[in-house]
């Protein structure tokens, strides 16, 4: 498979690995020096057994074993605690490195913006920030630390040899090239093998996370198999591509051992023959041997770190794409002022779609009031909701808050003083009170009961098993469509916010919980001129006591004015508020009588 063009180039990734790194560059270099040591130590070993065959057995001397023996376990001792040290501060700061770089990948996650969540699935993006870290661990350790150690283990036994006898020096050394070659025609395939890999595990991560967030829609539909069947086909696509590199790598692996043995069969014989010849020892053709396996042993480690190297360096350049996507940008403007919400000539495309879903949209809201944005189902109630919280920027025109424009105000600022209650409330597990409580997580209980009480919610909290201590599952799964609302007009009351978007909050409710739900919103807006709210709505009767009703149609402002003008109009709002009512009867009569409904 050839190579994108927008892949980066292995220097720039090499340098990426180090910018990694370079927090912790004393540790590195504390690390690399300690291994480094340790692989010298190891040189020394087949000089033991060239003194033992040369001098300590061929003299016989007691005294000189008890010395040999001595000098012998002290010295592997010492080196075992020297290696063991290595091992475990290499270890270590790899854990403090991946642990690091998958905070900052969180981190910056958090902080972008909306339109890079709608680009990629959710369970693909946790993969950037849980998987791929995980892939750095082997590439970083022995990046950090054993590849140092084992490239001075190379250049101190190499020096050893050439020294000891250089012909067979040449015959060992003459194997390296050949070793780099195999590694460097296997570079590439490796590298593209891990980033499928990468991408595949999280395409299954992303498969089985939205199976598992929907799985009440999964059984409702009976897909459990039609689920399978997808996770079933990633399963096996990672299954093949791994079985795929594994065929690459046993290649790869296949070729240095070959070359290597190759190599220590060369020295058999040109150091045998020498030995014939006398002008080499028994303990030093040993010795040599010894050499060539310490040699050729830090020789191929060092070749197969090329593929760890090419597995982390695709989960780097996934970690990579991540972590250059901009951050959402806010302005300097700490203080958010209490005015006028509007949209001025406000034009608004979605990146994958074609038409505008707002065109030249104006409308101006005053402080303290409740305006209603109505409309048909893609009309852009909810995106100019959108427009006003920043989640999304305009193309062209502006949101301005008493005159300003909110793209001048700090985002944290700005998003403390506005408060959300989505059409689908989203809670995360935990309590009843740690929900609300999300909203400030320093409120006292009192402040949280008082907030529940407003939201027409502590009623129902109090008849659950630990009230507000319950604990309500993943995504609230153990609470009512009418309690989960309850409790998100509950955290919107507690965050006092100024600015309250409430995006058909009754739309998916029953009469009976829409009514609950009425009462709830009213303990909200009692808050008077403190709070400025939009409603965008569904069911237009619960939007009749809105101070403005702002009607939409394609993305421009069609209507405006109370309900009693707009019914006075006899125009876009008064269409829709008799279609409902004729949608209503029918759905009554449906009821009452289905068997004559269907005759």
């Amino acid at each position: 498979m050839a190579p994108s063009a927008s892949r980066e180039s292995t220097l720039s990734i090499l340098k990426r690995l180090w910018g990694v790194l370079a927090p912790y560059k004393l540790r590195v270099v504390g690390l690399a020096l300690l291994i480094s040591f340790s692989a010298a130590l190891a040189a020394a070993g087949p000089q033991f057994v060239r003194y033992a065959f040369d001098v300590v057995i061929p003299a016989g001397e007691v005294s000189l074993f008890v010395w040999f023996g001595g000098a012998f376990a002290a010295f592997y001792l010492f080196r075992a605690g020297v290696e063991y040290g290595g091992m475990y501060w290499s270890f270590a700061l790899t854990q403090q490195v991946v642990s690091d770089v998958r905070m900052d990948a969180y981190d910056h996650l958090l902080e972008l913006p909306v339109s890079r969540f709608s680009e990629e699935q959710s369970g693909s993006l946790s993969s950037r920030v849980v998987n791929d870290p995980n892939a750095l661990e082997g590439m970083i350790q022995a990046a950090a630390s054993r590849l140092s150690g084992q490239l001075v283990a190379i250049g101190v036994v190499a020096s050893i040899l050439v020294v000891m006898n250089w012909v067979l020096a040449l015959v060992n050394l003459v194997v390296l090239p050949l070793l780099a070659a195999i590694t460097y025609h296997y570079q590439e395939p490796l590298r593209n093998a891990s980033r499928e890999i990468r991408e595949t595990v999280a395409r299954m991560t992303a498969a089985s996370t939205e199976a598992i967030s929907n799985i009440r829609v999964v059984k409702a539909f009976v897909g459990e198999e039609q689920e399978r069947d997808r996770f079933g086909e990633t399963n096996q696509a990672y299954v093949d591509l791994n079985l795929d590199r594994r065929k690459e790598v046993g290649a790869m692996e296949g070729l240095i051992n070959i070359t290597a043995n190759y190599g220590l069969g060369a020295l058999l014989v040109v150091g045998g023959w020498l030995a014939v010849q006398g002008s080499l020892t028994i303990g030093e053709l040993t010795a040599f041997i010894m050499y060539q396996r310490q040699l050729q042993g830090p020789v191929k480690s060092v070749m197969f770190f090329n593929d760890k190297l090419q597995a982390g360096m695709a989960a780097l350049e996934r970690l990579s794409d991540l972590m250059d996507t901009a951050p959402e940008d806010g302005g300097a403007t700490e203080e958010v002022p209490v005015g006028p919400v509007a949209l001025e000539e406000v034009r608004f495309t979605y990146p994958s779609a074609e038409e505008p879903a707002l065109r030249d949209l104006s409308l101006r809201i005053e402080p303290g009031e409740t305006a209603a944005l109505v409309g048909s189902s893609g009309a852009g109630k909810s995106t100019a909701a959108s427009l006003m919280a920043r989640f999304w920027d305009p193309q062209s025109g502006r949101v301005t808050i008493d005159g300003q424009d909110v793209r001048s105000f700090a985002l944290k600022a700005l998003r403390r003083r506005t408060a959300l209650v989505p059409q689908s409330p989203t809670l995360f597990s935990g309590t009843v009170a740690g929900n609300i409580r999300y909203a400030d997580p320093d409120a006292e209980d009192e402040t949280v009961e008082r907030a529940a009480r407003m939201a027409n919610a502590h009623t129902f909290i109090q008849k659950l098993p630990d009230g507000y201590s319950t604990e309500i599952g993943e995504r609230g799964v153990r609470l009512s469509g009418g309690q989960k609302q309850r409790v998100a007009i509950a955290r919107a009351i507690l965050k006092d916010a100024q600015l309250l978007l409430l995006d058909e909050a009754t739309s998916d409710l029953d009469s009976e919980s829409e009514a609950v739900i009425q009462d709830a919103l009213d303990g909200l807006f009692a808050r008077g001129g403190r709070l400025t709210s939009i409603v965008i709505a569904h069911r237009l009767s619960t939007i009749e006591g809105a101070d403005t009703i702002f009607v939409l149609e394609d993305g421009r402002l069609v209507e405006q004015g109370s309900h009693a003008d707009l019914l006075a109009q006899q125009g876009r709002y008064a269409e829709l508020r008799a279609l409902q009512r004729r949608e209503g009867r029918a759905d009554t009569a449906l009821a009452l009588d289905p068997a004559g409904a269907q005759s």
